[in-house]
């Protein structure tokens, strides 16, 4: 089936001034489901954009080949607003520069007013059409302001869609993924394709990122039994290593694992094996479980634990060295104080005191950690 590339004007932050999406549409003929990807809803967390180049290159080979089943869209840049937010040369595409608020977090949430629909409207059980119908026709009129309008589309794009893959990156660390705990299954079968370090599964983060917005009213029609977990819709935020993690080879692999995904939820016959995958059920956490270590002091970042590792309660993770100390002043420890996987360290090494440097996965619910708040605001 032939390839189609739209464009999806966004309102304009200034005169003379216009921001689009551009989403590649391939329509497969044997299956009604369908998938959505997108990179870089963080402008500058850049090696899913990468990816998805790649991505699209093996998507149009398997079209060319009448090896795709399903639609497959694929968003290649998410946020173009943040894409072109440079502050002295340094592209700040995490948090939007007019108000401060992070691009993955507010995105609208239809999930309390779908929860009254169900009372009003019957629907049919796995009556999959009319769930994404109703999805839609909730959601609030787009609204004018540029990054709003942004979310709003993303989602209304997503809601159509079976599958929903949102490509990210943190600042140094391994593949890791979050997914809903109720679908661990094939969140692990993604996680096994793209050889994740760790599957965090969730429920409940809060804070509206664009992954939730799209689960909720599934959870609410899965919890009501209109359908079960074969049909339900899924999506995942996947953790593509680091910041600089950007090259050809390791992008290619990633798509690839994307590929042998989708090929798994039926929407394309792959042209290969599958690549070998070693996810075991003790690569799983709870969300509560991840714990977000701290600089204890001001000084320079030295670690002794690197990204993958496995640390135990109170062996060293790091070090802080004083540098406005006397002579004979010690370093300052950094402790794990849980037994974890270490997924992300940062790039800064001069770091303040209260600073996040480390981001540990455990496997026992945290007393801090909280259902409904478990999303930082940075």
């Amino acid at each position: 089936m032939p390839h189609s590339l739209q464009k999806l004007p966004l309102p304009s932050l200034a005169p003379g001034n216009s921001h689009f999406l551009q989403k590649h549409v391939f329509t497969g003929s044997g299956t009604d489901r369908s998938a959505y990807v997108h990179a870089g809803l963080h402008a500058d967390e850049t090696p899913g954009l990468l990816v998805v180049q790649h991505l699209l290159r093996l998507l149009h080979d398997l079209d060319q080949q009448g090896r795709l089943l399903g639609e497959v869209v694929v968003v290649p840049y998410a946020n173009p607003i943040g894409m072109a937010q440079k502050i002295f040369g340094v592209l700040g595409g995490r948090f939007y520069l007019e108000n401060g608020e992070n691009f993955n977090r507010n995105f609208p949430c239809i999930a309390a007013d779908f929860q009254q629909a169900l009372g009003q409207q019957m629907f049919a059980k796995n009556d999959i059409s009319a769930f994404k119908k109703a999805f839609q026709a909730l959601l609030p009129v787009r609204p004018l302001d540029p990054v709003a309008a942004t979310k709003w589309a993303l989602l209304e794009e997503a809601f159509r869609h079976d599958i929903v893959l949102d490509l990210h990156c943190d600042t140094s660390g391994v593949v890791h993924i979050y997914a809903p705990c109720d679908q661990r299954q094939r969140a692990m079968a993604l996680a096994g394709a793209v050889g994740a370090r760790a599957l965090v599964l969730e429920s409940d983060v809060g804070g509206k990122p664009f992954d939730e917005s799209y689960l909720l009213p599934w959870k609410a029609l899965h919890s009501a039994d209109l359908v079960d977990e074969a049909h339900q819709g899924f999506s995942c935020t996947i953790e593509l290593r680091g910041q600089s993690d950007v090259n050809d080879a390791t992008a290619r692999r990633d798509a690839l694992g994307i590929i042998d995904f989708l090929a798994t939820e039926g929407l394309l016959m792959p042209d290969r094996p599958p690549q070998q995958t070693n996810l075991r059920d003790t690569d799983c956490y709870p969300t509560e479980g991840l714990l977000h270590v701290s600089s204890p002091a001001t000084g320079l970042l030295v670690y002794h634990k690197q990204p993958g590792e496995t640390v135990a309660t109170g062996e060293l993770l790091a070090e802080i060295v004083l540098l406005d100390a006397d002579l004979d002043s010690a370093r300052i420890p950094v402790l794990s104080e849980i037994d974890a996987v270490f997924l992300v360290q940062q790039n800064a090494r001069l770091v303040r005191a209260g600073q996040r440097i480390a981001l540990l996965a455990g496997k026992k619910p945290l007393a801090h950690r909280t259902k409904g708040a478990l999303l930082m605001h940075f």
